[in-house]
């Protein structure tokens, strides 16, 4: 079915709100108190900015404008109860968005979205090198300008994982479980694998959402190579054209790739800059049940990106030297 897309692309995204982002992607490093888009999982708390580049759209000659997007990341003090840690943790993020459309004035199609998520993750030691994790959270975006419904417009992660550390191995371990989804867009329960090695100058993470590889020059250097899936659903107010086909929501697919530089600033703090390629810029309308309405030529291709990330990581304790065996 032919839509006309110069239309709809207006999005007049009085976008109500957003919902169900990364949705598996965050849940995965929750555990480790930070967020999927965080250097890497012992950065605690971080503050970002990232720009991406346009592109055309084939469907109604849109053109999508550079997007930006401003991040927090706060981890709140932890609760212990016995061998139990509870970790709250909250996140609140800025994007703008907008797209030039024939016909249609630049800013009738600007829209700035906020989004704010509310965590809570338990970690317990059930072996000498294993952890059990589980958590909940909450995540909604709103344009603080249309009305909000909690059943739509907020999206929930629920995960159970297991953490394992090999002993044969320091610094490697793997983690591994399952993530729940409401409301979903394909499957409501995903399963999660991810691998980490940290030890002398290598750092690697390799699982989804992100892949971080970094090789430490000395104690105020790092480079390498990090890449991330972002999968962002907004509940939108399309115009009529696109409301008769039932679009309710538009979902925006990115992954991308490219080098590093980490500079350690001091007091554990550390400046990151990567500049790279968005690999996959596909954007797609769902209906009200979050099922694809199968329109063609929403792919806008290979664009640029940055991003600059002041992150707070916290240096691991240090073993402390074992004692003499007392004699006999």
């Amino acid at each position: 079915m032919r839509v006309d897309f110069r239309r709809a692309v207006q999005w007049r995204i009085r976008a109500r709100m957003a919902v169900g982002l990364s949705s598996w992607v965050a849940a995965l490093v929750l555990f480790m108190g930070t967020h999927a888009l965080a250097q890497t999982q012992a950065d605690r708390l971080y503050l970002s900015y990232g720009l991406s580049g346009g592109g055309s759209l084939d469907a109604g000659g849109a053109r999508i404008k550079e997007r930006r997007t401003l991040e927090l990341r706060v981890p709140l003090p932890p609760l212990v109860l016995g061998r139990t840690y509870l970790l709250p943790s909250v996140g609140y993020e800025t994007r703008w968005m907008g797209a030039d459309v024939p016909s249609v004035g630049d800013d009738a199609v600007d829209k700035q979205f906020h989004r704010i998520q509310l965590g809570l993750t338990l970690i317990r030691p059930v072996a000498p090198r294993w952890l059990i994790v589980t958590g909940v959270m909450a995540s909604t975006r709103t344009d603080f300008q249309s009305s909000f419904d909690l059943a739509l417009d907020t999206s929930w992660v629920a995960f159970a994982m297991a953490n394992y550390q090999f002993e044969d191995t320091p610094g490697l371990g793997v983690t591994f479980g399952a993530v729940v989804l409401w409301p979903f867009d394909a499957l409501p329960v995903i399963p999660m694998l991810s691998l980490t090695y940290n030890r002398g100058p290598y750092v690697l993470e390799v699982g989804l959402p992100r892949l971080t590889l970094l090789r430490k020059l000395g104690d105020t250097v790092e480079l390498g190579l990090v890449g991330a899936l972002d999968m962002q659903v907004l509940r939108t107010r399309f115009d009529p054209e696109l409301r008769a086909l039932n679009a309710s929501y538009l979902r925006e697919t990115q992954v991308r790739v490219g080098p590093t530089v980490n500079v350690h600033l001091g007091r554990d703090l550390w400046l990151s800059s990567s500049v790279g390629l968005s690999l996959i810029n596909d954007y797609a309308l769902l209906d009200r049940q979050r099922d694809s309405l199968n329109v063609r030529g929403l792919d806008m291709g290979t664009a640029l990106y940055g991003r600059v990330v002041l992150g707070w990581r916290p240096q691991r304790p240090q073993a402390k030297a074992k004692s003499p065996r007392p004699a006999p």
